[in-house]
């Protein structure tokens, strides 16, 4: 199915989807994104995703942009699509201006929104576990907006990939994990489900509090720590949390096994009970 394209109030073929020079999401990566996931018709965790715009906007001072409007724009462009299982990216930019760093706050917004099938994007994603190398993490100091600003994390997802491995975890100057290059990281210790808490380190991952509230609903322990990396290479389990691989087992860690090699009961028990929330549609936030 093809791609389709929302830009500025209208849906346009990809060749009309232009943007000025003077855009500042351009220039500068003045901007913000959203990723959202829809299954079977149906956009996944919309609302949640709509609560964690309006704070990204707030931290960069465009808290005056319209959620609710953006809200319908998405919830109209992917009916359009007509298809089913797609992934909905949004970008909202500061707007157009003569290249300055200040900026005015009588901008228009640019809005972009694009929808296209997700099944290709699956297909790298094996359910058996995937490989991960670490990283040092050289990004700003504001991980918990969701910014375009993402040559960290491209460079390192690269290499990443470059050396054989699905994902980067990424390690601060002070030597503990924090997340991966698109992704919450989460490990088990002990039969204790651990994470990094919350912060301006780390993006406050849909996925991730969804895991969560699993955690709770289960009765099963949430440990929020830093790690240090040598003892992150210890622990029993390693997995992943977002929005495309859902709950993704890693197996091996910069070419070593991590726990016996294979992807560990409790990773699986909270794929499994993802996988359930999912056909469910139990998303809409508590």
């Amino acid at each position: 199915m093809p791609e389709v394209i929302y830009l500025n109030g209208r849906i346009v073929p990809r060749e009309e989807a232009v943007i000025s020079i003077d855009d500042r999401g351009f220039l500068f990566g003045d901007a913000i994104y959203e990723v959202i996931r829809s299954y079977d018709g149906r956009l996944w965790a919309f609302e949640r995703h709509m609560q964690r715009l309006a704070g990204s906007l707030a931290a960069i001072d465009m808290a005056y942009v319209d959620v609710e409007e953006i809200g319908k724009a998405i919830r109209e462009t992917y009916t359009a699509s007509e298809i089913p299982d797609a992934l909905v990216y949004l970008q909202v930019t500061r707007g157009v201006a003569p290249r300055s760093h200040s900026y005015t706050r009588d901008l228009k917004p640019t809005v972009l929104i694009t929808v296209r099938d997700i099944i290709g994007g699956m297909a790298e994603v094996s359910p058996d576990g995937m490989t991960a190398v670490t990283k040092p993490d050289l990004r700003w100091r504001r991980c918990d907006v969701k910014s375009t600003n993402l040559l960290p994390n491209i460079l390192v997802k690269t290499q990443a990939h470059q050396e054989g491995a699905y994902e980067a975890i990424l390690v601060h100057p002070d030597g503990y994990v924090t997340e991966g290059s698109s992704t919450s990281v989460f490990w088990v210790r002990e039969g204790e489900v651990c994470t990094v808490p919350l912060g301006p380190e780390v993006l406050p991952s849909i996925s991730r509090g969804i895991v969560v509230e699993i955690l709770q609903d289960e009765g099963l322990p949430l440990v929020e720590e830093h790690i240090p990396l040598a003892e992150f290479r210890k622990v029993d389990e390693i997995f992943l949390a977002s929005t495309t691989p859902e709950v993704c087992p890693i197996i091996t860690l910069d070419g070593e096994p991590v726990g016996t090699g294979r992807a560990g009961p409790l990773t699986l028990r909270l794929r499994a009970a993802f996988r359930a929330r999912v056909e469910a549609g139990d998303d809409a936030p508590r």
